[in-house]
């Protein structure tokens, strides 16, 4: 066990240093806040660099906009044209499919079945070259 004076001088110096920790954190928003505060009261210089140098893009970007319009409308068009050719490509793959199913089903109505296995003449040539006579009996079947 370990003794009373011990543990609770832990504890003490884990409490102390969360204050601490608490003030530190503190003392940290208050100057942030101050600041913005600050920021957004200020009537001088820093104000008004920050206005000329918000506009000075705003000028420049509405003298480039009719030509960046017309660039992004060029851009539109190609990509309109692409999709359209995209899409007339795929309704032709689409008619291809199709047409080639159709096919495929017509070609399996009209064959026969395959039943070549079920005539061993047709597995085994000299089979099929041997003639046939009416009184030859079949070989007897093992069991």
């Amino acid at each position: 066990m370990k003794p009373v004076a011990a543990s609770g001088g832990s504890i003490v110096g884990r409490t102390g240093a969360r204050l601490l920790n608490l003030a530190i954190v503190a003392l940290g928003l208050c100057v942030i806040g101050a600041l913005a505060f600050a920021w957004s009261n200020a009537d001088g210089r820093l104000r008004f660099e920050l206005q000329s140098a918000a506009t000075a893009p705003k000028s420049a970007q509405r003298a480039a906009a009719p030509q960046e319009i017309e660039r992004l409308r060029g851009e539109l068009e190609a990509l309109k044209n692409d999709v359209k050719e995209l899409t007339e490509t795929q309704d032709q793959a689409a008619h291809t499919i199709a047409a080639m199913k159709a096919a495929e089903e017509d070609l399996r109505r009209h064959v026969p079945p395959p039943y070549w296995y079920s005539n061993p003449a047709t597995l085994d040539l000299a089979i099929a070259k041997q003639p046939q006579s009416a009184g030859v009996a079949p070989p007897p079947r093992r069991r």
